[in-house]
């Protein structure tokens, strides 16, 4: 059976007026996305300058979508008060989703050893 995972990996930055607002959506965010047995990880990563990079990975794309649908009201506004400067998707994405969240870069499996 084909590995169904997928890991999407962004950068993005808070908008300096709105990096409270950021920590009191993540909060919420991060409550919701604990009790989700389909997010397999979820990690946010900050260099020094204030930027960040974020990695979670799922189950597969269904996973995904479930995710978006529970955390709808605080991904707005995150959506809101973030830019995305970079989206990178690893794993096996249709090409309808891909194309409808603009990804940047989305690889499929090519080669994998497995242990």
């Amino acid at each position: 059976m084909e590995n169904q995972t997928v890991d999407l990996i962004f950068a993005f930055t808070v908008k300096p007026e709105h990096q409270e607002r950021y920590e009191q959506v993540l909060a919420q965010q991060l409550a919701i996305t604990k009790n989700e047995p389909h997010v397999l990880s979820y990690e946010i990563f900050r260099r020094p300058d204030g930027s960040y990079c974020q990695h979670e990975r799922y189950a597969n794309e269904a996973a995904i979508r479930l995710h978006m649908q529970n955390t709808a009201v605080p991904l707005k506004e995150w959506g809101e008060v973030t830019e995305i400067t970079h989206m990178t998707a690893l794993g096996p994405l249709s090409d309808a989703f891909t194309q409808e969240f603009h990804m940047q870069a989305s690889y499929r499996p090519y080669a994998a050893v497995a242990h």
